[in-house]
């Protein structure tokens, strides 16, 4: 027992020591050999990768007109709605009694209304006609009793001294009816002014009564709230039994009851660093540009705007790793961000690819601009890229020799656009050769020759 144990213990000494040397041996021939890649044809884009948040383009926040107890809540939060579909019932009770309230206000306006326009139209007919007629009926008269009493001052003996201040007071007592309606005259002149001022605040009274009706029967209306656009419910702030005010009695503008979501029009506000934000002006719609001319309008249908423009923007979120979101530079905001001794500017890309409705508002996302794009060009992968003799660039490709096993040689080549991972080469490589990704280790052999 005891010998078969020990030469167990010899066999995995053997095996152990076996298997260590054998990986010893590859790991020498691998760093001995190097590592190559061929050049390849391909297209190269210069990305520039920003972050951001998903949101809706239209966010409506409902807020109560009307003011009532919550009978019935229609929609919950995710619930898709149409454009007039119910969200919240209010009990009606109080806006109905504040109509009938407004009803009998604007009623009683319309009555002092007419009583204006009457009293205006009297001024201008009846009393106005009737104080010319006084004074022109009294003005014929004076001259009768002016007559006879300058008839008794010219000619004193032949009346008595009854007769005589009979006339004189006749004639005076006339003078002073004639002054009385000469100013009854000027007063009812001035008095239809004053009517016309009034039937004009009488109709300032009745508008305001009328307007006042008309909002009484809104939010009587309003007692059913609806949503104003198709989307979907995110939230929904009242729960049933819950007293609101409405706008017209509080400062706020009413109670929040619910926000509605615009899914069809999500965007991401990507944040850009300083230093990118040059190359996305470089490429960005010039209707998203700041300060672009006054006659340039972003485009009803931005899905149709995209079709005549390259290197559109690429949208990631974590939820879908493997999915892409189409999107469109919508707008570059001039004023910048400071955080943390950061500097970044605000970019809006709306989505517009058929996928977008898997999106979520307040996801995270990963934004790749495009800045720079290149098809079938000659590609170089950047471990390859070396500093030669004299400074120059270029690469290493294998040149076996006589006197060394895994001989190399240095081509040095022009390169062009770069996008960390590969190079283009505008000359001094072809498709189809091999370069040394990683170079091959030198032997003693090759060192001692």
């Amino acid at each position: 027992m005891k010998n078969a144990l020990i030469a167990f213990l010899v066999l995995v000494v053997v095996v152990v020591g076996y298997i260590a040397a054998t990986a010893k041996l590859r790991v020498n021939l691998a760093g001995r050999q190097g590592k190559t890649e061929k050049i390849i044809r391909g297209d190269l884009m210069v990305p520039i990768n920003a972050t951001g948040e998903v949101l809706s383009a239209l966010r409506v926040v409902i807020k109560a007109e009307a003011s009532g107890e919550v009978i019935e809540i229609a929609k919950q939060p995710g619930d898709p709605v149409r454009a007039g579909d119910l969200l919240v019932r209010l009990q009606p009770d109080d806006e109905e009694r504040n109509v009938n309230r407004a009803k009998l206000d604007l009623a009683g306006a319309a009555a002092r209304l007419e009583e204006a326009r009457i009293t205006l139209q009297q001024a201008k007919t009846a009393d106005l006609a009737q104080a010319v007629a006084s004074v022109a009926q009294i003005e014929a008269n004076l001259e009768y009793f002016k007559y006879r009493a300058d008839h008794v001052r010219e000619q004193p003996e032949v009346f008595q001294n009854e007769e005589r201040l009979q006339r004189i007071s006749s004639y005076r007592d006339q003078l002073a009816k004639y002054d009385s309606a000469k100013a009854n005259l000027e007063k009812v002149k001035l008095a239809i002014p004053r009517f016309e001022q009034n039937l004009k605040q009488a109709e300032a009274t009745y508008e305001t009564f009328v307007n006042n009706f008309g909002d009484a029967e809104k939010r009587l209306a309003e007692t059913d709230i609806v949503a104003p656009t198709a989307g979907i419910v995110a939230q929904i702030y009242v729960q049933i039994g819950e007293v609101i005010q409405g706008g017209k009695t509080t400062i706020t503008g009413g109670t929040e009851l619910a926000v509605v979501l615009d899914m069809d029009t999500l965007l991401v506000r990507a944040e850009v660093d300083e230093a990118d934000i040059g190359r996305v002006l470089a490429i960005a719609p010039e209707w998203a540009q700041p300060g672009h001319d006054a006659d340039v309008h972003l485009p009803a249908d931005l899905r149709a705007a995209a079709e005549s423009l390259q290197g559109l923007p690429v949208v990631k979120v974590e939820a879908f790793r493997e999915e892409e979101f189409a999107g469109i530079i919508k707008r570059v905001y001039p004023e910048p961000r400071y955080q943390n001794g950061v500097t970044t500017y605000l970019v809006d890309v709306a989505i517009i690819s058929e996928n977008r409705h898997r999106l979520l508002p307040g996801m995270r996302a990963d934004v790749r601009f495009t800045s720079e794009f290149a098809e079938n060009i000659v590609l170089c992968p950047n471990e390859a890229i070396h500093e030669g003799p004299g400074g120059a660039y270029g690469v290493y490709v294998p040149k076996p020799s006589a006197t060394e096993e895994h001989g190399t040689e240095f081509v040095s080549c022009a390169l062009g656009l770069d996008n960390g991972n590969y190079s283009e080469v505008r000359s001094g490589l072809e498709a189809g050769m091999v370069v040394y990704t990683k170079l091959p280790a030198k032997t003693n052999r090759d060192k001692d020759k």
